[in-house]
């Protein structure tokens, strides 16, 4: 099942902005009408003892870069250990998609040109010095990661009030500011310590990273083995489990005995072959997790000689898949075939009657390939989404019938994620297909913005009929406009196969005995909309350590 999505900009009405009851009894920040936000206050709970070790499996390698907020991915991955070590201005919850973070209240200009905050009072990071406004304008102008490049060519200055207070200044109305603010969306607003990482460096604040969150880390092994201890200090709540430790098992066999020998406590990615034996083992426990959708792209298919440039060729692609047995073989039958690219959380995304499952015929995709002039196919590399490797062989399977012939190239998770990190110059070639999934949040315009818009450092696709639906877009202020253009955007990507859709993915990951609640109740782990992985992390319980 697929769980609504609440957007962030419930109407455009020019009245002052109600931000919860503690927020909406403080002066505001801005002068002049403001737009009406929708940001849940946050839910501070209780202090207690932390106990316990949580010991995590990671499908693939672990990667020292994702402690670093400013040089934040695109890879939604990142944001499991921004939710460990760090914390944000706004972020999703699993009480709202928008709640307050480090902020407890914010303000936006009616003509959206100015964003303000007040950050909570009292706020330290994991070496006791304290967080301040300073440190979020500072995050924000040295910020070299995903969506940098729009936030700061829209930027005209930063005035920092107070310790407290900030206000961000634009040369032109920034509609979409809120929403990309959002820390479920992109890192620009998970904060670091100014004089902290100037004086660590890059690699220096990677080794030994200082947050605000609810962990710090207090070890790591780059690549196979990261150590996090609570953080008692953490404002929102003391975190209920002491020790979190998170190891990179790119092993599916190693991954379920750990959980059948109480060595590992959770483990994800467990779907294909290793989900008959998690279902039916009684000492664990698992949640199907549904995420995104996964589709497959063609980068290098508008160049020369790319047989992906003729359209029947991608359609081919698509009407050779055999999606309801991928569903069986991968995740016995719990995910379900998907006729989008983009998850139906997304509140702007074409589903149901406007986004069919796309059909299944092998004898029409031969005659596409034939009258695109390869009646006898062509030779592929196939690069999965790791470890997924099973899933990428069975859909190479699919494309031998109908003379696709491809090598599947196995990567490790960073390795991947640095390659679609760079769109179509991280995979050269022009006979190139790659499995994707990335369960956004943000709104389809979010999606778009990373995988179909020219101008994105991680885009696949570049067309001229979507920059045009793209710029009006980004210039219109009307809302309605804004998803009518989304969705015709979506409409070309999907019609055109530029990207063809699989399923909806269900991300099933296992849960051992010493996880708390008993039995069957895990569920509330998952809340978090457009979550892949667990957060917040705060609230993890296990039983104590022996």
């Amino acid at each position: 099942m697929t769980r609504g999505l609440l957007p962030l900009l419930v109407a455009l009405t020019l009245v002052a902005t109600s931000c919860g009851e503690a927020a909406a009894q403080q002066a505001p920040i801005l002068s002049g009408a403001l737009t009406k936000l929708d940001i849940k206050p946050a839910q501070i709970e209780g202090r207690g003892t932390p106990k316990g070790t949580l010991t995590i499996a990671m499908h693939f390698a672990l990667d020292p870069g994702w402690l670093d907020p400013l040089e934040h991915s695109y890879a939604i991955t990142q944001m499991m250990y921004d939710y460990l070590v760090h914390d944000t201005m706004i972020k999703p919850m699993p009480y709202g998609y928008v709640t307050y973070g480090l902020a407890e209240h914010a303000e936006l200009s009616a003509d959206f040109r100015r964003a303000a905050f007040r950050l909570r009072p009292g706020l330290k990071f994991h070496d006791g010095q304290p967080l301040t406004t300073a440190d979020v304008k500072w995050t924000y102008e040295n910020f070299t990661g995903a969506y940098a490049k729009v936030f700061h060519d829209k930027l005209e200055h930063v005035q920092v009030i107070d310790d407290r207070t900030i206000v961000f200044h634009f040369k032109e109305p920034f509609i979409d500011f809120m929403d990309l603010y959002n820390g479920g969306v992109s890192g620009i607003g998970w904060i670091v310590p100014a004089r902290y990482y100037d004086k660590a460096g890059r690699d220096g604040f990677k080794a030994k990273p200082i947050g605000a969150g609810p962990y710090k880390l207090v070890g790591q092994q780059a690549g196979v083995q990261m150590v996090f201890e609570a953080f008692e200090d953490y404002w929102r709540r003391t975190p209920a489990t002491k020790t979190i430790v998170v190891k990179g098992i790119r092993d599916g066999a190693a991954r379920m005995a750990g959980l059948q020998t109480g060595e590992l406590d959770v483990a994800f990615g467990m779907t294909g072959k290793l989900l008959p034996r998690l279902m039916s083992d009684r000492n664990l426990r698992w949640d199907p997790n549904f995420t995104g959708p996964w589709w497959l792209m063609f980068p290098g298919y508008n160049e020369q000689g790319s047989p992906f440039r003729d359209k029947r060729v991608r359609q081919a692609v698509s009407l050779a898949i055999n999606r309801s047995f991928l569903v069986k073989q991968e995740t016995q039958d719990i995910s379900k075939p998907w006729g989008n690219w983009i998850s139906g959380e997304n509140r702007d995304a074409l589903q149901g009657p406007e986004a069919p499952v796309p059909e299944y015929n092998v004898e029409k995709a031969k005659q596409l390939m034939k009258q695109a002039g390869f009646p006898d196919g062509f030779e592929v590399e196939y690069l999965p989404f790791p470890p997924y490797f099973d899933m990428g062989e069975r859909i190479l399977t699919d494309l031998r019938a109908i003379g696709i012939r491809g090598k599947l190239q196995s990567l490790e998770g960073p390795a991947f994620r640095a390659k679609i990190g760079q769109g179509r110059k991280g995979v050269p070639g022009n006979r190139t297909i790659v499995q994707n999934i990335d369960p956004r949040a943000g709104g389809s315009k979010a999606n778009i913005a990373v995988y179909a818009v020219c101008g994105s450092t991680a885009s696949f696709v570049c067309e001229p009929s979507i920059e045009a639906l793209w710029a009006k877009h980004q210039a219109s202020l009307d809302p309605v406009e804004r998803e009518r253009l989304v969705k015709s955007i979506q409409r070309i990507l999907l019609d055109d196969y530029y990207f063809v859709p699989i399923y909806l993915n269900s991300f099933v990951h296992g849960i051992g005995p010493r996880v708390l609640p008993e039995g069957k109740a895990v569920t509330k782990y998952w809340d978090t909309l457009n979550a892949p992985y667990p957060w917040p992390w705060e609230v993890w319980e296990v039983k104590a350590d022996r």
